[in-house]
Order: structure tokens, then sequence, then C-alpha cells
């Protein structure tokens, strides 16, 4: 059921955002439009790789030891965020951890470990034997931060030569900062946004997601987790009225049952829905700048 209805959804959508309209835009009575978004501003870091670590969420792809390469758990399951107040959370992948960060351009010292938790029972030993190479590489003293293949992958080496690989997961700025939809892929058609700049998503560390979907401002919730997001029915938080295009594309971004993309970061953020079966559906957004 659920995938019929999803199907048709997408056709649905499909037909409504191409649809062109000799309509002008048309402002009722239903109550103040939200304001535009502040353009979001990079904090001050150090420059260098160093601190294209900072303010950005990356995945352990792997760790090196003795010239062997040793495979992360999967689904982002070993992740760590640096901050810009030079701490590190993450998860070891059995065990989450928090410790002090001091971030140069081209070095990396994590501090000991202050969350005082311990590994999940039910974790599996190959984690297990995973968390315990990757916190010996990542505690054991200065780490040189390098490119691996681009900005958006790096390693973390140490004075024997031992590495962790690192894939960024969620870009700087991702909470905080508006996101503006610049286009939709809709079966696999380019559908760009009658709005423009009008539609925009701000998301939040406390999974509530607020914004505009063209015409009317929006609230709703946004679960990120790990490699992958869930967008929830969003509601409007005003009654405005515009021109019938603007108002089918909004009608299709917000009147949705929940849908869970996978999250691909670089300098912007594409969620692409890869339900098997299905036609696809991604969401291309770039920073308001």
């Amino acid at each position: 059921m659920r995938m019929y209805r999803t199907g048709a959804f997408l056709g649905a959508l499909l037909v409504a955002l191409l649809t062109v309209t000799a309509c002008s835009p048309r402002a009722g009575s239903g109550g103040k439009a939200p304001d535009r978004p502040t353009p979001w501003t990079m904090p001050t870091g150090p420059g260098g790789y160093g601190g294209r670590l900072l303010g950005a969420r990356w995945r352990v792809d792997w760790v090196t030891v003795d010239g062997r390469n040793i495979d992360a758990p999967p689904d982002a399951g070993a992740w760590v965020e640096f901050g810009y107040d030079n701490t590190a959370v993450g998860d070891y992948g059995c065990t989450p951890f928090k410790s002090s960060a001091t971030v140069t351009a081209t070095t990396l010292t994590v501090g000991t470990d202050t969350s005082g938790a311990t590994p999940d029972d039910a974790c599996p030993a190959k984690e297990r034997a995973f968390e315990q190479r990757m916190r010996k590489i990542f505690t054991g003293g200065p780490l040189a931060v390098a490119e691996r293949v681009d900005e958006f992958s790096m390693t973390l080496k140490n004075q024997r030569g031992d590495y962790v690989a690192l894939q960024m997961l969620w870009p700087q700025g991702l909470f905080g900062a508006a996101w503006q939809i610049e286009y939709l892929d809709v079966a696999d058609t380019p559908v760009d946004m009658t709005a423009g700049k009008e539609v925009y998503f701000v998301f939040h560390r406390d999974g509530t997601v607020t914004g505009k979907g063209g015409c009317n401002g929006f609230k709703g919730r946004a679960a990120f987790a790990g490699e992958h997001v869930t967008l929830y029915p969003l509601t409007r938080t005003t009654h405005r009225t515009c021109s019938r295009k603007i108002m089918s594309q909004e009608d299709g971004l917000l009147d949705q049952d929940p849908r869970t993309f996978s999250v691909v970061a670089s300098r912007d953020i594409t969620f692409v829905d890869r339900t098997p079966g299905l036609d696809g559906l991604a969401y291309n957004f770039i920073r308001v700048r």
C-alpha cells in the first residue's frame, strides 16, 4: 500500500511541479511572511586542513594499523564531530565519547575521554576490536591532518604511520543555517523551484525544522541519524496565497508521508530517497549566502 501511495505521490508531484501557469503572486491575509534567514557565517578557525574538520561531522571509514586496513562498522557506526569550542564528540563504534580537542592548521590532539561511557554489551567482537584500534590512534598523541582524496575526505595520521580515514557525513553549518532547495530530482527529472530563494529549510539540533515552502512558513521534524534523515509531515505556520504553481510546489513539499533519505554531503547537501522499487526523489540544497 505504501509503495502505491508513494509512487502515486511522485507522479502527482512531478505533474504539479512542471505545470506552468500565468498567475502572478498574490499575498493573502494569512499571516506575516517569515523573515528572510540570516546567511550563515563560518566561525573563525585555524585554517588549513585542520580548519576543515571543525563544525562538520565525519564518518570513520577505516583505520590503518601497521599497513593493514580495518573497516569501520557499517552505517556510520563510528563518527566524530569537532567543535569550535575545542571539544570532540563521537562514537568509536561501540562506545560514545567526549573529550577536549586541540586543532591547528595541520594537527589534531584529542584529550582523555570525559564521557564516562562504557561499551555496549551487545556490541559484536569485530566492532569492539575496531574501536580499540581507533581509540589507540585517536588518543595516542598529536595527529597530522591531511587531505585524502578531496576536501571532503581526510586522514589523521600518527608518527608511526597509522591513520584514521574520515569522510564528511554532515557539512559545516548543517544546523542553524538556512538551506535553499535549489532544485528537486523527481523520477530523474530536474525541477527548478519557482519561488527560488523563498524555498528553504532550517534544521535544528533538537530535531525540529523550520523554513518556508515558497509562500508560507512551516515547521516540523527532521530526525538525523548517521547517514540518514527522516522528514516528517510539515505544518504551515502562515496561510498566505501565491500563484498556483508556487502553491502546487509548496503542497508537494509539505503534504507527504514521512520519508527517509540518504544524506550526501559536500559543500552543499542532497537528500536522496533510495527506497527500492520506487521512482527517485532527491532534494538538492545549497546554503543561503
